[in-house]
């Protein structure tokens, strides 16, 4: 039986637990993906994994109420807000109670998460980078099994259409995983694992992880002073033309010649959300939407472009709320080039495709790594 000492020990570990609990999501991530692609009823382990951590975080957040009121308290100003806007619509069907969970969750974990990193001086960049490595080294094998030998569960989609994704379950999230392991690989100058990640995001079939990995190596180039401008231009040149290469073999793909011949190419690259966002526009009136608030009684509350969305379950305030957040992260913790390339990028992705703070790893994800790239001073990167 463990003693007092080595049990409060354990708990405290706060940077082993966040660690674990993103180990423990992507393994029961996989559960579920088993259970969809084979049709099997499994137990969903992944939210009980989520009700744990979230009252740990909850647990963290009474616990350290003093440090979060000293050093965060516009944190958890913008969580009330949210919560008061919620309560407000007094709705508490399924469906948003759902949407509010899924938005709250990351917010919730971030204090846990901002203490870890601010209040221990192991180097986690380094530790994230060990943990990424391993993971897109084994997610990338098992890609090309999938793709090699046919095996369905290691394929992105359910139906007929490309891309193989490994154990990774939702696409959704994975332009945010590759992105992430893409800035870790940049940083400790890992030019063959860069090389590992941007294959299998080719073999992912993901519009969003193309246009994500595309535009932060080229961030990353422009902004890196150690390259003159001819090899700027030179590299970008290079990288354009790929990057439109690859997106000329996708839509030459059957699936995608159709949806560009039946509903144009705005419809193929956008995968109909600009169709959805104008349908669902015509739905709104007075009695099931508030511009103040939010959704009160729309059936839809989601188009997957992160604007629109927020803006549709949240309304104005929602909206400035999260604005004033996101400035917030980027003035504590967006402090070198490398982060900036990185924060810009997981922006402007979550603004054509949605799903930053919709999928709560997502955003963890950006909590993480700007937190790894903020506290590593001593990194021999130019940027730092």
């Amino acid at each position: 039986m463990l003693e007092m000492p080595r049990l409060k020990a354990l708990f405290t570990n706060y940077q082993a637990i966040i660690l674990g609990f993103l180990l423990f999501s992507l393994c029961f991530d996989f559960v579920d993906k088993i259970g969809m692609f084979y049709h099997m009823d499994l137990i969903k382990l992944n939210r009980i994994l989520k009700a744990i951590f979230l009252g740990y975080s909850l647990l963290f957040i009474f616990s350290h109420l003093k440090y979060l009121l000293s050093n965060l308290k516009l944190v958890l100003g913008f969580i009330l807000v949210l919560s008061l806007i919620f309560l407000l619509k007094n709705n508490f069907s399924d469906l948003y109670v759902n949407e509010y969970v899924r938005y709250i969750f990351p917010l919730l974990v971030f204090p846990l998460i901002y203490y870890a990193w601010f209040n221990n001086e192991q180097n986690f960049l380094a530790i994230l980078y060990k943990c990424f490595k391993g993971f897109i080294l084994i997610n990338s094998v098992l890609a090309l099994i999938g793709l090699f030998f046919d095996v369905r569960v290691f394929q992105t989609y359910e139906f007929q259409r490309f891309g193989y994704n490994g154990i990774i379950l939702s696409q959704g999230f994975t332009p945010y995983l590759y992105l992430s392991a893409t800035t870790l690989f940049w940083v400790f100058n890992d030019k063959k694992m860069i090389l590992v990640t941007l294959i299998i995001s080719v073999l992912s079939g993901i519009k969003g992880v193309f246009f994500a990995e595309f535009l932060l190596l080229s961030l990353l180039t422009l902004f890196d002073s150690h390259f003159n401008k001819a090899f700027k231009i030179k590299s970008l040149i290079i990288a354009s033309i790929i990057f439109i290469g690859v997106l000329i073999g996708i839509f030459m793909m059957p699936l995608f010649r159709e949806v560009i011949e039946s509903d144009g190419l705005i419809a193929a690259i956008f995968s109909y959300r600009t169709d959805n966002t104008m349908e669902l526009y015509n739905q709104i009136t007075p009695s099931n939407y508030n511009y103040l608030i939010g959704a009160i009684e729309l059936e839809k509350v989601r188009l997957e472009l992160q604007i629109f969305d927020i803006i549709l379950f949240f309304g104005i305030i929602g909206f400035i709320a999260f604005s004033v957040f996101l400035y917030w992260l980027y003035t504590h913790l967006v402090n070198n080039a490398i982060s900036k390339a990185f924060f810009i990028t997981t922006l402007v992705l979550s603004v054509l495709s949605g799903n930053l703070f919709y999928i709560p790893l997502s955003a963890i994800l950006l909590f993480l790594i700007l937190l790894a790239l903020h506290k590593s001073k001593d990194s021999k990167h130019p940027a730092f």
